[in-house]
């Protein structure tokens, strides 16, 4: 089984594809199947991305039903005086 390489190590290989496409000085073939690289590069960068954002987001859900948790109700000298006030 091939190792996991992280997005750092993707995005490097992208920007070598590209700048192998950019100086123009590969034939044909070899342009089509680096392009091909790069696309599938693309691929497995936006489901790391999209799976960077769906951690995250699970976090901040979590932070948010935490601080909702804490919240401590009104005490009841709070609420006694301004129902008298009202």
């Amino acid at each position: 089984m091939a190792e996991r390489q992280s997005f750092e190590e993707l995005v490097a290989q992208l920007e070598e594809r590209a700048r192998k496409l950019e100086a123009g000085n590969i034939p044909l073939e070899e342009s089509i199947a680096t392009y091909e690289e790069g696309a599938a590069l693309v691929e497995q960068l936006r489901k790391l991305l999209g799976d960077a954002e769906l951690r995250v987001q699970r976090l901040q859900d979590n932070l948010q039903e935490g601080a909702a948790f804490r919240e401590e109700p009104e005490s009841y000298d709070e609420a006694a005086a301004s129902n008298d006030a009202g």
